[in-house]
């Protein structure tokens, strides 16, 4: 398989995937609404994160330098984001010699989506990072690495992003002459970054039941429909009834209701939460939602595929809303237990 390709699933995943659907079910057991769990570790230095959901594990790091500001905008520090996706966070990562340019635009589509997310929602306060007016401003580094993908890699890199922001401290400082010292993390403790707010990513998967089912039929051969077409027709025939039958309406068949239901039932749309990557591949479409503790949506980028309708959006909202309350829960709880383990040393 040439570099930079995603590996395709095999028309049994893709039966299974379907039929399981169909049925209302998942094929890692999961029900259409609940997530994988969650693993967040700190590092030894503030703003040093790691954050694991299932096989995605994305590390993030934070720094802070003293750069001149904008012209136009003398009073403002700047949010700098760095992604590195190394090959080995999957094949379909790898953008070396012979790789295809779907593997490049893959990696800009989710540099774009975490810009989106996280600068572009002023998450972080600019302001508060200026130093002298007009010539000194904190440029804050953070760097995304992602080493693995199975499925939501937006989702756990949001969130361990703003996890690094929302653990990182910038170091303080003092101007005496118009000359800004700064201290070490042994002179001073540092001072927190002003966090406006904390978005957070939510990822579906939205799948239509038929359209699953055509696509299974698409993969058998031309033989095996004419096939199946002769005997349908055989069938038809023995079947049949006579013109007498016929014509009588009370020898007619009733339609099943179970039939019926299941022929409604078979045509919806589903949206699965954090999809894993073998449904991120099937899915017909994929929603991306940026939410926060607040209520608000800050991002909702649905970039083509299957159309999804007013009634169907709002409940993925309501859905996606839910999550970020946990996951917002479950922030607070982890920088509330880094601080109480964690020991400052200050000279």
């Amino acid at each position: 398989m040439p570099p930079g390709q995603l590996l395709e699933p095999s028309l049994t995943e893709s039966t299974f995937v379907a039929a399981a659907l169909a049925s209302g079910l998942r094929t890692d057991g999961r029900s259409f609404n609940q997530s994988r769990d969650i693993s967040i570790k700190f590092g030894e230095e503030l703003g040093s994160c790691s954050v694991a959901i299932q096989g995605t594990r994305v590390q993030t790091s934070v720094r802070a330098t003293l750069v001149p500001p904008r012209s136009d905008r003398p009073y403002e520090g700047f949010l700098q984001l760095t992604t590195d996706i190394s090959p080995m966070a999957g094949t379909e990562y790898d953008t070396s010699g012979g790789a295809t340019s779907s593997a490049r635009n893959r990696e800009i589509l989710f540099d774009r989506l975490l810009e989106k997310a996280i600068r572009r929602t002023e998450a972080l306060d600019r302001e508060s990072l200026c130093v002298i007016a007009g010539e000194q401003v904190f440029q804050i580094h953070l760097t995304i690495h992602l080493l693995s993908d199975c499925g939501a890699a937006l989702d756990a890199a949001v969130l361990c992003s703003m996890l690094s922001l929302r653990h990182f401290r910038r170091p303080d400082f003092t101007i005496e002459d118009g000359k800004v010292t700064l201290y070490g993390e042994d002179e001073r403790v540092g001072v927190p970054l002003a966090i406006h707010h904390t978005p957070l990513c939510v990822s579906f998967a939205i799948f239509e039941i038929q359209s699953q089912e055509a696509k299974m039929d698409e993969h058998y051969d031309d033989d095996d429909v004419r096939r199946e077409e002769e005997r349908d027709e055989e069938e038809q025939d023995a079947l049949a009834p006579s013109r007498d039958e016929a014509d009588d309406p009370t020898s007619r068949p009733k339609p099943s209701s179970n039939a019926a239901t299941i022929a409604a039932s078979a045509d919806r749309t589903v949206a699965l939460l954090d999809p894993s990557q073998l449904e991120e591949t099937l899915c017909d479409s994929k929603l991306v939602l940026v939410l926060n503790a607040q209520r608000e949506i800050c991002v909702l980028d649905k970039a083509g595929g299957a159309p999804l309708d007013a009634d169907k959006l709002l409940e993925t909202l309501k859905a996606g809303l839910l999550r970020v309350k946990e996951l917002s829960e479950r922030v607070e709880a982890e920088l509330k237990r880094d601080r109480e383990v964690r020991i400052v040393e200050v000279v």
